[in-house]
């Protein structure tokens, strides 16, 4: 799964600067159950299926909380990975992708 091989480059390149990452994806196979993703750091929990959106959103969306990390570096690593995911670039909207450097 794509989405598998994401979560792996981001942990492997960027893993020890990765504070805190979460979101929920909407995909192409099955886009009214999304996927869950969480890590922190080099611990990344393999993604989960939700039985349905938790709300009335159904639009992907990413938190990432980061120490060295420039934005651009994880917008170009998951684009790389989107064709699979339904929406596309539009992940990367202000009000869906959020980065935040931490101390």
């Amino acid at each position: 799964m794509q989405l598998e091989l994401f979560m792996e480059l981001l942990q492997s390149y960027h893993g020890p600067n990765l504070l805190r990452m979460k979101g929920i994806v909407k995909m192409d196979d099955d886009p009214s159950r999304p996927m869950v993703l969480h890590g922190v750091q080099h611990v990344m929990h393999p993604p989960e299926r939700l039985s349905r959106w938790p709300d009335g959103d159904e639009t992907t969306r990413l938190v990432f909380i980061t120490r060295d990390i420039e934005r651009a570096e994880l917008e170009n690593l998951l684009k790389a990975f989107t064709d699979p995911v339904t929406g596309g670039a539009e992940a990367f909207s202000d009000d869906t992708l959020s980065l935040r450097r931490g101390g």
